[in-house]
């Protein structure tokens, strides 16, 4: 009778947690999730409230990993052409125009991709490969490569019994706080959809009180006013807006809410009563709504092997040698 075994797939897989757990903040806790149906952790995101970092508090933000591991990973270079806006229309590239992105490659099962497929865009789903010869670690967020790269590039893979995955090299996770804004833009992904779905809300509202929206609600001037300081404080109290900046307009949208704010305290004169209305919604709303259209165009991009990608996810460094911020 033979003693315990492990087989060089459990060695690996040992492996592949070890180097996750060394790459990731020491800070953030590696959730397992059981049974392998498609998930095998989830990062639950925290930050030291003190200088000496003795105590970590939850920042509320999580994603969830799929881990793979493989001692023989291919990499190669992927062309990537410029191209339209895939959430548009069909794939239609401009085959003069590209860019060659080193990537590393992976196989996945298609259950594991219609398992995460199935499971919408709101609770980011990272691939996490890691290169047991070198000890790498790199990442793709899968519910947006489905969305951005699979689909339009082949929009019959779900016949597939597999598809290859093209985990841009650049997407390393390493323990560096550059390195690990996508991860944290991830983490976040949630509550920014919990927050796009309340602008839209307040704006539709605001749209009834100046008789714009098909169920007119009309009152004196001085109730949409109020309602207004109530949309503002809860639009403010959204855990969106502080730590770890990671996109412009963020930090835009805030600033003008906290202007808006600070009017309001002042006091809005009776006179002035549609025009600072028009102005709530024309500009402050409109451009807190149009946050989830870029979103969409823009950040779930963010990290693929996209044209796109290329342009917008790695920060250029600016005179002093520091990553400029993206927009």
């Amino acid at each position: 009778m033979h003693k315990k075994q492990r087989s060089l797939n459990q060695v690996k897989e040992d492996i592949s947690v070890r180097v996750l757990r060394d790459k990731l903040p020491k800070e953030w806790v590696i959730h397992s999730y059981g049974a392998d149906y498609g998930i095998d952790f989830v990062v639950e995101l925290f930050d030291f409230i003190d200088e000496n970092e003795n105590i970590a508090e939850t920042l509320g933000e999580n994603f969830f990993v799929q881990l793979k591991s493989s001692d023989c990973i291919k990499y190669s270079a992927r062309k990537a052409y410029k191209r339209e806006n895939v959430a548009k229309g069909n794939l239609t590239e401009n085959k003069d125009d590209f860019v060659e992105i080193p990537v590393a490659k992976f196989q996945l099962d298609m259950s594991d991709i219609l398992t995460i497929q199935s499971m919408g865009i709101a609770i980011p789903v990272l691939l996490i490969l890691v290169d047991t010869n070198t000890e790498r670690a790199f990442f793709v967020c899968l519910n947006d490569y489905i969305d951005k790269v699979l689909i339009p590039e082949d929009p019959d893979y779900a016949s597939k019994g597999k598809k290859t995955i093209y985990i841009p090299t650049s997407n390393e996770i390493l323990d560096e706080e550059d390195a690990l804004i996508a991860l944290r833009a991830y983490g976040k992904r949630s509550k920014m959809y919990g927050a796009f779905s309340l602008f839209n809300y307040q704006l539709k509202e605001i749209w009834r009180m100046q008789d714009k929206a098909a169920m007119p609600y009309n009152v004196p001037l001085e109730i949409p006013v109020e309602m207004i300081k109530t949309f503002v404080d809860i639009a403010l109290r959204q855990d969106i807006w502080s730590t770890h900046e990671f996109w412009k307009p963020m930090e835009w949208s805030n600033n003008e809410l906290l202007t808006l704010k600070d009017k309001l305290s002042r006091g809005v004169k009776p006179e002035d009563y549609q025009e600072f209305l028009t102005y709530c919604s024309d500009y402050i709303w409109h451009r807190l709504t149009n946050l989830s259209n870029m979103y969409e165009e823009l950040v779930r991009e963010w990290f693929m092997p996209t044209y796109l990608a290329m342009l917008t996810s790695y920060p250029p460094r600016d005179g002093d040698g520091n990553n400029a911020q993206k927009t």
